[in-house]
């Protein structure tokens, strides 16, 4: 809500250049504003690939990296030349062990997103392969696959890869993907765009990941803004708190909907006579 600019120019920005980067402090909306794109990119046919891992992760070598994996079709995974996805020894852990990293399904329409096998009939335009797809976690395949299966997947049909809290990705991760999504590294697929979402704030854990992992320019990087008064009003009214709040929820906020949602929860459970005291 009170966001149709700065999606009007995500959308653009992704048309132009196969690159966003949306930046902004904790709790400025950034996740909300990832979900819109993605089902806006998945409503016009494309594969979109979700990753968003947690804090402790960025301590697990290769978690981003294997729970994407998991996300990516079965179509996308006929064997490869030179590689096995049998399990060896040394192998990453299976998606979700031992990590809390969250991956998304890699979803098209029509997908249940429960991993149920679905075909997806393709046209003479080049969208069918006549297979079923599902999603799920591959247990010990080599995250080091990455790369390959994504170049393998954009060249099937359009992809969406869509990576919020991009300031805990795993070093190691970051790596495999920059071979894929950096210019510099090589041809990113044509087909193959990037969303990422970066939290800004004093103390962030290192430098901004979204330059090193795909050469993200100040032309693909959109600031969160902060909500007006008119779009926090719709926000507490969506949350069934009391519009009368809206004013003094906005100075204290400065228009983030999260501390907008913090702020009108105290305000609407403290008393009338204290309210008005101040």
């Amino acid at each position: 809500m009170g966001r149709p600019d700065l999606l009007d120019r995500l959308h653009q920005t992704l048309r132009a250049h196969g690159r966003a980067v949306l930046t902004g402090a904790p709790g400025a909306g950034r996740s909300a504003v990832l979900d819109v794109v993605a089902r806006t990119a998945e409503s016009r046919g494309e594969t979109v690939l979700r990753l968003a891992p947690a804090e402790r992760d960025r301590a697990v070598p290769g978690a981003a990296a294997t729970a994407l994996l998991a996300a990516i079709p079965t179509a996308a995974l006929a064997p490869l030349p030179g590689m096995s996805f049998r399990a060896v020894p040394g192998s990453l852990p299976a998606p979700g062990a031992g990590t809390g990293l969250r991956s998304g399904r890699g979803t098209r329409p029509g997908a249940d997103g429960t991993g149920t096998a679905r075909t997806i009939p393709r046209t003479s335009g080049g969208r069918s392969t006549g297979r079923a797809r599902r999603g799920g976690p591959l247990g010990a395949a080599p995250a080091a696959s990455v790369p390959a299966l994504l170049r393998r997947l954009a060249g099937e049909w359009p992809v969406l890869l869509v990576i919020d809290d991009a300031q805990w990705l795993d070093e190691e991760s970051v790596l495999l993907l920059r071979s894929v999504l950096h210019p510099g590294a090589g041809t990113v697929p044509a087909e193959l765009r990037l969303l990422i979402a970066e939290r800004t704030a004093p103390g962030a854990p290192r430098e901004a990941v979204a330059p090193a992992l795909c050469g993200a320019a100040p032309r693909d990087t959109i600031a969160l803004p902060p909500l007006d008064t008119a779009a926090t009003a719709e926000l507490l009214a969506r949350h069934r708190l009391p519009r009368r709040l809206t004013d003094a929820v906005h100075r204290a906020s400065g228009g983030n909907p999260a501390r907008a949602l913090a702020v009108a929860r105290t305000l609407s459970a403290t008393p009338s006579p204290e309210l008005a005291a101040g």
